[in-house]
Protein backbone atom coordinates (compact mmCIF):
# COMPACT_ATOMS: atom_id res chain seq x y z
CA UNK A 1 0.00 0.00 0.00
CA UNK A 2 3.33 2.41 -0.30
CA UNK A 3 2.50 3.21 -3.78
CA UNK A 4 0.76 6.46 -4.89
CA UNK A 5 -2.43 6.21 -6.20
CA UNK A 6 -3.47 8.89 -9.36
CA UNK A 7 -6.38 10.54 -8.84
CA UNK A 8 -8.06 11.67 -12.08
CA UNK A 9 -11.15 13.77 -11.99
CA UNK A 10 -13.21 13.99 -15.60
CA UNK A 11 -15.11 16.99 -15.56
CA UNK A 12 -17.67 18.35 -17.84
CA UNK A 13 -17.30 22.11 -16.53
CA UNK A 14 -15.56 23.18 -19.79
CA UNK A 15 -19.02 22.61 -21.53
CA UNK A 16 -21.31 22.95 -18.36
CA UNK A 17 -19.88 26.03 -15.74
CA UNK A 18 -22.56 25.04 -13.01
CA UNK A 19 -20.73 21.63 -12.74
CA UNK A 20 -17.87 23.57 -11.12
CA UNK A 21 -19.22 23.88 -8.07
CA UNK A 22 -19.38 19.99 -8.12
CA UNK A 23 -15.73 19.79 -9.34
CA UNK A 24 -14.48 21.90 -5.97
CA UNK A 25 -16.74 19.67 -3.91
CA UNK A 26 -14.89 16.52 -5.03
CA UNK A 27 -11.92 17.59 -5.17
CA UNK A 28 -12.10 18.86 -1.58
CA UNK A 29 -13.40 15.54 -0.60
CA UNK A 30 -11.14 13.69 -2.49
CA UNK A 31 -8.28 15.63 -0.08
CA UNK A 32 -10.18 15.15 2.79
CA UNK A 33 -10.57 11.20 2.22
CA UNK A 34 -6.61 11.19 1.73
CA UNK A 35 -5.87 13.05 4.92
CA UNK A 36 -7.98 10.67 6.27
CA UNK A 37 -6.62 7.56 4.87
CA UNK A 38 -3.09 8.22 5.35
CA UNK A 39 -3.12 7.37 1.30
CA UNK A 40 -0.79 9.40 -0.69
CA UNK A 41 -2.25 10.86 -4.46
CA UNK A 42 -1.20 12.81 -7.26
CA UNK A 43 -5.07 14.32 -8.20
CA UNK A 44 -5.96 16.30 -11.41
CA UNK A 45 -8.86 17.46 -12.33
CA UNK A 46 -9.41 16.76 -16.19
CA UNK A 47 -12.22 18.74 -18.43
CA UNK A 48 -14.04 16.65 -21.51
CA UNK A 49 -12.08 19.16 -23.85
CA UNK A 50 -8.38 18.65 -22.37
CA UNK A 51 -9.40 14.84 -22.47
CA UNK A 52 -10.15 15.07 -26.03
CA UNK A 53 -7.28 17.33 -27.06
CA UNK A 54 -4.39 15.28 -25.35
CA UNK A 55 -3.14 11.52 -25.79
CA UNK A 56 -2.40 11.10 -22.77
CA UNK A 57 -5.44 10.67 -21.33
CA UNK A 58 -6.49 8.37 -23.57
CA UNK A 59 -7.82 6.47 -20.68
CA UNK A 60 -10.97 8.76 -20.44
CA UNK A 61 -12.29 6.67 -23.58
CA UNK A 62 -13.78 3.97 -20.86
CA UNK A 63 -16.54 6.84 -20.18
CA UNK A 64 -17.68 7.73 -23.39
CA UNK A 65 -20.40 5.06 -24.06
CA UNK A 66 -21.59 6.02 -20.38
CA UNK A 67 -21.34 9.48 -21.54
CA UNK A 68 -23.49 9.07 -24.83
CA UNK A 69 -25.90 7.10 -23.04
CA UNK A 70 -26.42 9.29 -19.89
CA UNK A 71 -24.95 12.88 -21.43
CA UNK A 72 -23.35 15.25 -18.67
CA UNK A 73 -24.96 13.44 -16.01
CA UNK A 74 -21.81 11.21 -15.80
CA UNK A 75 -19.49 13.74 -14.32
CA UNK A 76 -18.10 14.17 -12.11
CA UNK A 77 -16.40 10.99 -12.74
CA UNK A 78 -13.30 9.48 -10.54
CA UNK A 79 -10.54 7.74 -12.38
CA UNK A 80 -8.10 5.83 -10.32
CA UNK A 81 -4.56 4.83 -12.03
CA UNK A 82 -6.11 5.12 -15.02
CA UNK A 83 -9.36 3.02 -14.44
CA UNK A 84 -12.96 4.19 -13.96
CA UNK A 85 -14.50 4.07 -10.94
CA UNK A 86 -17.23 6.32 -9.66
CA UNK A 87 -19.41 8.46 -11.97
CA UNK A 88 -22.93 10.80 -12.01
CA UNK A 89 -22.24 12.79 -8.93
CA UNK A 90 -19.96 13.83 -5.60
CA UNK A 91 -19.99 10.51 -3.43
CA UNK A 92 -19.90 10.48 -0.14
CA UNK A 93 -16.54 10.78 1.96
CA UNK A 94 -16.90 7.14 3.17
CA UNK A 95 -17.68 5.86 -0.49
CA UNK A 96 -14.38 7.72 -1.82
CA UNK A 97 -12.37 6.26 1.53
CA UNK A 98 -13.72 2.84 0.05
CA UNK A 99 -12.44 2.66 -3.27
CA UNK A 100 -9.13 4.35 -2.58
CA UNK A 101 -8.06 1.90 -0.23
CA UNK A 102 -9.12 -0.71 -2.49
CA UNK A 103 -7.28 1.02 -5.02
CA UNK A 104 -4.59 1.37 -3.31
CA UNK A 105 -4.99 -2.84 -2.06
CA UNK A 106 -5.38 -3.83 -5.60
CA UNK A 107 -2.09 -4.78 -6.80
CA UNK A 108 -2.76 -5.04 -10.57
CA UNK A 109 -4.47 -1.59 -10.73
CA UNK A 110 -0.91 0.28 -9.26
CA UNK A 111 0.84 2.19 -11.93
CA UNK A 112 3.54 3.79 -9.42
Amino acid sequence: MANKLRLTIFSVSCCHPQYAAYDKQYVDRLKQALQETGLEADLNLITATEAQLGIQHFYLAEIQPLFKKYGAAVAPALFINEHLKLYGGVPTLEKLKEVMMEAANDQSLTMW
